[in-house]
């Protein structure tokens, strides 16, 4: 073999490893972007005063649940991936399913339940359109619920890789919070 030869198999092999790196790269920034959406999830809600009482996982969904102790509310976030494989991915974006729920502790839920039984009983028919405010009850523990799912790309949420916008994450939960705060007193007539 001539020195040309050997030098253009050596280039060939050394630019299939470097395009292997980067395929390689991709796929596991895919598979992780929602898992990076979560920790900022929670690391943006305990800045603004929520404590994290539960997290679960299941892969490509996610639930977090934060008390906020001196307003006795609670906030529910679910992140459903809907492109877990990079051809998806590729295809529709990054897409997820953002559930978000806000709680309030009420004294007469008994009451409350009775008031709002019938958009309970609704919620049961799982809402499969985004942007559709439900309301449930959580009997255990006094909570109503108004939550509203969300169909969104989480590349919306990226500066970079692996940096996430947190002013912009904050503010669209934030304002989801407020719209469904305002809802659940109106709703409740507090």
């Amino acid at each position: 073999m001539t020195d040309t030869v050997t030098d253009q198999n050596e280039a060939i092999f050394v630019e299939l490893v470097a395009g292997s790196w980067k395929r390689h790269a991709e796929i596991t920034r895919n598979t992780q972007t929602d898992d990076l959406l979560v920790g900022a999830i929670i690391a943006s809600s305990v800045n603004q005063g929520w404590a994290l009482i539960d997290l679960g996982s299941s892969g490509s969904s996610h639930m977090l649940r934060f008390d906020h102790a001196a307003s006795r509310t609670r906030l529910v976030v679910e992140v459903h991936s809907l492109a877990e494989s990079l051809a998806t991915a590729k295809v529709i974006g990054r897409l997820a399913n953002l559930e978000i729920g806000f709680g309030m502790r009420v004294d007469n839920f008994s009451q409350v339940f009775q008031a709002v039984k019938t958009e309970i009983k609704s919620a049961l028919l799982v809402a499969t359109e985004p942007g559709v405010i439900t309301v449930d009850g959580d009997l255990s523990t006094g909570y109503v619920y108004a939550q509203i799912t969300l169909l969104v790309d989480l590349d919306d949420y990226l500066t970079g890789p692996l940096t996430v916008d947190y002013a912009k994450l904050q503010a669209h939960i934030g304002a989801v919070v407020h719209s469904l705060n305002k809802y659940l007193h109106g709703r409740l007539g507090q």
